[in-house]
């Protein structure tokens, strides 16, 4: 079943490569059906690739790295244009006009004492936060503002720390990542999720922290259209990577 489902895959590929419209060919063709809105091709399209067999160790399907590669490449593009149709960014101020706020520390603890201390890169700036935040991003693909003024009075900001020697952490909440490159004081514009480096996450149990990126980006990847996540489901999904001891009231 799931070979036949591999080379459903390799004709449907080739149709969308030479002829997009091959894709609602057959709804075109019956008469008595409506066709299919993109919303529910990229739907249907999203559930095929994701359900294609992916598993190297997986000794039912006959592997051919190019086309291993090829159908990885089609499925990461048909989820990536699904969430961007699935984004509304275009009004939302928290976006489209959030200032960055990039603070570099002049003096602090080096925590030399503590194993767990977490030592930051002068190549990297740095955003210690709340999971209600990490949440947030998932739901809209953004590291924006929390709505409404914070505390200071600040609106529609979001504030980093430029890292070094005199930027290091021992708090157990999530800290954001990004290229010292990507981010700079007073830019305005939201980084998208794609422009973070690292999402960092303590683990009770090791006592340290792990980047859970690639986990973050593959649940927002996978999510469906009017679909939001909690804090309780992301936990599971990240499997009690982050910590529900510390949810901050403000991001």
């Amino acid at each position: 079943m799931r070979r036949s489902l591999e080379s459903s895959s390799r004709s449907r590929n080739m149709d969308m490569g030479k002829d997009p419209e091959g894709i609602y060919g057959r709804a075109k063709k019956t008469e008595d059906k409506k066709p299919m809105s993109y919303e529910k091709h990229m739907r249907e399209l999203k559930n095929l690739l994701s359900s294609l067999p992916n598993d190297e160790n997986d000794a039912t399907v006959d592997h051919n790295e190019k086309h291993d590669q090829d159908v990885d490449r089609a499925r990461n593009a048909v989820l990536e244009a699904f969430n961007k149709s699935n984004n509304n960014t275009e009004n939302d101020k928290r976006i489209t006009s959030c200032k960055n706020r990039v603070f570099k520390s002049e003096f602090g603890l080096r925590y030399d004492d503590n194993p767990n201390v977490f030592k930051t890169s002068e190549n990297s700036v740095y955003r210690i936060t709340g999971i209600d935040q990490i949440v947030d991003i998932i739901n809209c693909g953004y590291v924006r503002s929390k709505e409404g003024k914070v505390k200071g009075g600040h609106e529609n900001e979001v504030f980093w720390s430029a890292g070094g020697d005199k930027l290091n952490f021992i708090d157990e909440r999530p800290i954001l990542e990004t290229s010292i490159d990507t981010v700079k004081d007073g830019q305005i514009g939201a980084l998208s999720l794609d422009d973070l480096t690292a999402v960092w996450v303590f683990d009770g149990e090791s006592g340290k922290r792990e980047n859970k990126l690639n986990t973050i980006k593959d649940i927002k990847r996978f999510m469906g259209k009017d679909e939001r996540i909690s804090v309780e489901e992301l936990n599971k999904k990240i499997k009690d990577g982050i910590s529900l001891a510390d949810i901050s009231a403000t991001f």
